[in-house]
């Protein structure tokens, strides 16, 4: 008479020892990308602990897909602030310190480069 059911005693316990290590490492290297991606998004690596929990595993998983991350916040910080510097200082104001290049690193410097007892701005009205 033919047996189909399993016998685990023709399987081994080394096979099923490697299969056990095996799921083991493939676990703990997703384990490991998870925490990479949540801390990659501005959250602390620790939230990776939150999946172990039911129910609320699928809700902070919704949560984290369409809230603002921390790290897209910071980046339309750092844009807008690009975006000024781009445009830059806005309309300079002419007078005796804002005469040439308002003083600003990298461009023109009032005579005397703006110290004391430097030569004086000839074109200067008194």
């Amino acid at each position: 008479m033919n047996n189909n059911t399993y016998d685990l005693s023709t399987w081994g316990v080394g096979a099923i020892v490697g299969a056990s290590l095996l799921g083991l490492v493939i676990w703990v290297v997703f384990l490991i990308a998870y925490i990479k991606i949540i801390s990659k998004a501005g959250y602390s690596g620790w939230w990776v602990l939150i999946m172990f929990v039911p129910i609320v595993n699928v809700v902070m998983l919704l949560i984290f897909a369409y809230k603002e991350w921390p790290i897209e916040r910071e980046l339309a910080e750092l844009r807008s602030w690009a975006n000024q510097i781009q445009r830059g200082p806005g309309p300079q104001q002419f007078g005796n310190s804002q005469q040439f290049g308002g003083g600003q690193p990298g461009g023109p410097q009032p005579y005397g480069g703006g110290q004391p007892g430097g030569p004086q701005n000839p074109y200067q009205q008194r």
